[in-house]
């Protein structure tokens, strides 16, 4: 069309340097272009025509995700889980193409015209082997052959071409079986499910542009739809139905952290058995179906179809099963089927992919799918400078508005009678809890103090109409003992309103009282939450307190609670200060995150004021307050006044994120993160008598992957005062110890270190490295393997001048249940030898 309108706009330029017997020629040319220019305007602004249909087998079952393409065209759709599809197209003879793995590919010739149903009956798919070339190797099957072509093939296949292309994913999760109550809740109200416990827990769709430049992707979501929640955004991202099988290696975060080995990858024969099931010819192309088995069951592999595409080497499409015996996470068996398109005479990229679920835990069955529809592909564009660098996503503000007649009109594989009433209910539902008499009514019901869940939980109480709550905590955290106050109450309620999705605020009110101690601290901590896309925030904390000797934190009110009460070792050791806070952090670039502080505290040394645990045996072993005079009371320092600053700065580099309306969240971080640390003591600032500078640097990594052997973390450690002219026992460096049974295995923490006896200010490196391997070796055991344990091995150590710690350990992991055995040795020949365990989220 603009091709005509040049060359009129040429004509009327150029008509006045011809001759007089050319007028009457080039005016009959301006109204014939005139007339393709009328014409072709019309045939663009022709509306497009829903085209629906149904997709069946030769008995009538619904074939479910079959593919549907339009020949000599990048526009595609999927049909639903009951076969039935929907594609709009302009008016005129189009060829419709029906693919499903397993079946006989299906084209359909027909006129669009309003009203039109196109139909399809899918026959399965048969195969010979009569066209095969067989191998040299008359032992060998003739597919192990064709496998060595695609892998030859592979570090190509993965990487070209790049594209952009348009998304759309739709997820469904429905419980299907459900006991019917769990602590005394029913669930069918809980969970809005019917009579039998079964219903949709989760319906979202989104629309997104997706661009690939391997090995870099980026996603903006354009539009996203959550069932019974108009101010969410969708859990479904494109990236995470990201399955590229010409990577040695595949892993989804949401399955867990095992990586599972491609049936192309470079040493896929030590995993697979491979089997020609025969060819057949799809659009001019022969098609081998090659059936993959595991060697080895327990291994992580898959077993299923794949399908080749002869001359070009490449998936034309597959169909692969991981089960429990894979060691995945939270769901018993993962189906995934992916198909592939033909775009330009040159590529084969996806055209749509299908994760399907099944899984039991606790006597609820869930099932579901998550699923993905590519179409509109560019091949190559040009992309800007720095346009994959560290943003992964981005979710625009305005994606959860699209209104129902967008969602209608753009989304490309219709609702299922089941889907469309889930929608209906929960925004139905969802539209009547925004009104201020349901939401009294539900404020009410969920604001009612229960007593037995108050003693294990706390207590919320929730104002809808303000956005904000207050939490009481529970009786564990409320009431404790120690040797210093005897018992005590320690009432710290938690006050958060949010203002916005990246605005909020924290209160924390504390009042404590100490009944042999006859003391009370009071104090507040206010935490404003300014923006959550730089991390911005500031802190005030300020009051008087009894504050751990170990300004790392040691054992918790409760656990100390029962250790003194129970086994006469009271670990925790306190101190009293007044104290007045503030804090800031940002991040002023992507990665680089800059926190700064200051305080002014007076401190007062504290002694034990009560001696009376459960049994007598126990008082006999307790110890002073004072860390370095355990068998006797004496003030660890003087009274004193400090002033300090500090201040920090840590990088990440290549640290990737998705951007969210709520704010910025980090993906797991590919390199590790240097931070670097500056805190100083200023004397004569309001009294103050403490002088001293400290400096340290950290460098660490949480996860990093190792192929099939699992996973590492590492972090690296090292620090000196430069300037000791004044310091208290408070001010100087401390690490973060453990000598309980049961312990936090957050990474770095050390398993059997003193909480008090290594704390310095001289210099110092601490080193701390542990090793996940996945169930690499307890998987070939028969029995054992069934319980999925994790073997975790380990170690640490603590470098000083005149002292040095070490220690080693070995553990098993299911999930949130953890135990470890280890041994530790210190420069002064004493050792160490104990479990440690743990358990909860």
């Amino acid at each position: 069309m603009l091709y005509y309108k040049y060359v009129i706009a040429s004509i009327e330029t150029n008509q006045s340097t011809r001759g007089f017997l050319y007028d009457f020629v080039f005016r009959a040319l301006k109204r014939i272009l005139l007339i393709l220019l009328l014409f072709t305007s019309r045939a663009f602004s022709q509306e497009l025509i829903d085209i629906t249909g149904r997709i069946s087998d030769t008995r009538g079952n619904p074939i479910a995700f079959t593919s549907v393409f339009i020949k000599n065209s990048s526009n595609s759709t999927m049909a639903n889980q009951n076969g039935e599809y929907k594609i709009a197209l302009p008016p005129g003879r189009h060829t419709m193409i029906f693919r499903f793995v397993g079946y006989r590919q299906e084209q359909i010739e027909f006129e669009v015209k309003k009203g039109v149903m196109v139909n399809a009956v899918l026959e399965k798919e048969s195969y010979t082997l009569e066209e095969v070339i067989i191998s040299s190797n008359k032992k060998e099957d003739p597919a192990y052959n064709l496998i060595r072509q695609v892998i030859s093939k592979r570090k190509t296949l993965r990487s070209t071409p790049a594209y952009t292309c348009d998304v759309y994913t739709k997820g469904v999760q429905r419980l299907v079986g459900a006991p019917k109550k769990i602590l005394g809740q029913d669930v069918a109200e809980a969970l809005n499910l019917d009579s039998n416990r079964r219903g949709i827990l989760y319906l979202s769709e989104t629309k997104s542009k997706f661009h690939y430049k391997y090995p870099n992707v980026k996603e903006v979501m354009e539009a996203s739809k959550v069932a019974g929640d108009r101010e969410g955004f969708s859990f479904n991202r494109a990236l995470d139905l990201q399955i590229n099988l010409y990577d040695n290696l595949l892993q989804w975060a949401p399955l867990g952290n095992q990586s599972y080995v491609s049936p192309v990858a470079d040493n896929a024969f030590n995993y697979y058995t491979y089997q020609l099931e025969g060819t057949s010819i799809q659009n001019g192309h022969t098609i081998y179906k090659i059936a993959i088995q595991p060697k080895n069951r327990f291994d992580p592999v898959f077993s299923g179809h794949i399908y080749l595409v002869e001359g070009d080497w490449r998936l034309y499409s597959v169909n692969l099963m991981i089960t429990e015996e894979a060691r995945i996470n939270f769901v018993d068996t993962l189906r995934i089927s992916q198909n592939f398109i033909e775009v330009g005479e040159s590529y084969w990229l996806p055209s749509d992919i299908t994760f399907n679920f099944k899984g039991k835990v606790l006597g609820f069955k869930f099932a579901g799918f998550f699923t993905g529809l590519y179409s509109n592909y560019q091949i190559n564009p040009s992309f800007p400078d720095n346009f994959f660098k560290d943003e992964i996503m981005k979710i625009p503000s305005d994606a959860n508005r699209k209104d129902n007649q967008y969602w209608l009109q753009n989304r490309p594989v219709p609702l299922t009678f089941e889907e469309d009433i889930n929608y209906r209910l929960k925004d139905t539902a969802a539209a009547k809890a925004r009104s201020k008499s349901v939401l009294d009514s539900l404020q009410k019901k969920r604001n009612r103090f229960k007593p037995l869940k108050f003693v294990f939980s706390g207590y919320t109480l929730h104002n809808y109409s303000r956005n904000s709550y207050w939490h009481f905590n529970a009786i564990n955290r409320t009431v404790f003992f120690n040797t210093v106050e005897g018992w005590a109450i320690d009432l710290k309620p938690h006050f958060r309103k949010e203002y916005s999705p990246r605005r909020s605020i924290d209160i924390r009110p504390r009042f404590r009282y100490g009944f042999s101690s006859n003391t009370i601290n009071t104090n507040v901590r206010i935490d404003y939450l300014r923006d959550t896309l730089h991390h911005e925030s500031f802190s005030l904390n300020a009051g008087s307190d009894f504050l751990d000797l170990n300004n790392k934190g040691t054992i918790n009110l409760f656990y100390n609670t029962l250790t003194t009460l129970f086994d006469g070792r009271n670990f925790l050791k306190l101190y009293k200060a007044n104290f007045f806070a503030l804090s800031a952090q940002r991040e002023i670039s992507d990665g680089l995150l800059v926190t700064g502080g200051a305080e002014i505290a007076r401190r007062f040394p504290l002694r034990n004021a009560s001696h009376k645990p459960v049994f007598d045996n126990a008082a006999k072993i307790l110890t002073s307050n004072n860390p370095l005079t355990p068998t006797f009371d004496e003030n660890l320092f003087p009274v004193n006044n400090a002033f300090s600053i500090e201040a920090k700065l840590s990088y990440t580099y290549g640290q990737r994120y998705t951007t969210r309306p709520d704010g910025k969240i980090y993906e797991n971080a590919r390199y590790p993160t240097i931070k670097l640390n500056y805190r100083k003591g200023i004397p004569n600032v309001l009294n103050s008598a403490v002088n001293y500078d400290f400096i340290a640097v950290d460098l660490f990594q949480d996860k990093v992957k190792t192929g099939l052997f699992g996973y590492s973390s590492f972090y690296l450690s090292a620090g000196q005062f430069i300037n000791t002219k004044s310091l208290y026992y408070p001010d100087i460096k401390h690490f973060t110890g453990n000598q309980t049974a049961i312990y936090n295995p957050l990474f770095p923490n050390f398993h059997f270190l003193d909480y008090y006896a290594y704390a310095t200010n001289n210099k110092y490196f601490e080193g701390h490295y542990e090793h996940n391997f996945l169930g690499l070796f307890l998987r070939k055991i028969p029995l054992i393997r069934k319980l999925k344990l994790e073997e975790i091995a380990g170690g640490a150590c603590l470098i000083q001048p005149h002292n040095s710690y070490r220690e080693v350990y070995f553990g098993l992991q299911r999930l949130v249940v953890r135990a470890d055995y280890g041994y530790a040795w210190t420069s002064t020949g004493q050792s160490y030898k104990a479990f440690r365990l743990f358990y909860g989220f």
